[in-house]
């Protein structure tokens, strides 16, 4: 790599040191802190339900670069004309770091699948945006549009995606929220 000039080593004492010429990395931490402060500025001079959030989320998938790996377009067309089941939730957690950066250590469960495999109740723990405030809820309604534009297109079906709660608390371990997803 340093051949190529991708990266540059630099001695540093007993030590070598590399750095990548490509690209500066900014602080998960610092830009969490950034898109908090841009999102809770939006909620206060824009109230609004989260339909328009919503709205921009799923537009945005239009100019947002998501690089999906090949299983992941594998495990996304086994979705389509089957019902959703435990398999789904496999995959849907497969993708969906590509397009929520901010929350890599988010933890997603299934609380309820529809008997008839159309819709399904997804849970979301342990993500930046449940403090104790819903001052951040715009992030989880922007998500909740990439994940129904994203859905559409891949599968060539209707999707809604629905945001059945949103529970803020102190406590890391009750915040949650929780997605529906139904397909058409």
């Amino acid at each position: 790599m340093e051949a190529k000039e991708q990266i540059f080593g630099k001695k540093i004492g007993a030590y070598r040191l590399f750095f990548t010429t490509k690209r500066n990395y900014i602080p998960l931490e610092l830009a969490i802190s950034y898109y908090k402060a841009l999102i809770s500025r939006f909620k206060k001079y824009i109230p609004d339900t989260g339909d328009l959030a919503k709205k921009i989320g799923k537009e945005a998938i239009n100019d947002i670069k998501f690089t999906f790996g090949p299983n992941v377009y594998k495990q996304m067309k086994s979705l389509k004309d089957n019902p959703i089941s435990r398999v789904h939730l496999e995959s849907f957690k497969s993708f969906y770091p590509v397009y929520d950066p901010f929350s890599p250590d988010i933890e997603i469960s299934i609380v309820n699948i529809d008997p008839k495999g159309k819709s399904a109740t997804f849970r979301f723990k342990n993500s930046p945006f449940l403090d104790d405030t819903k001052d951040f809820d715009y992030h989880i309604h922007i998500i909740a549009g990439i994940t129904e534009g994203i859905l559409e297109r891949e599968l060539k079906a209707n999707v809604l995606c629905e945001i059945k709660e949103i529970h803020p608390s102190e406590n890391k371990e009750d915040a949650y929220f929780d997605i529906i997803i139904k397909l058409a």
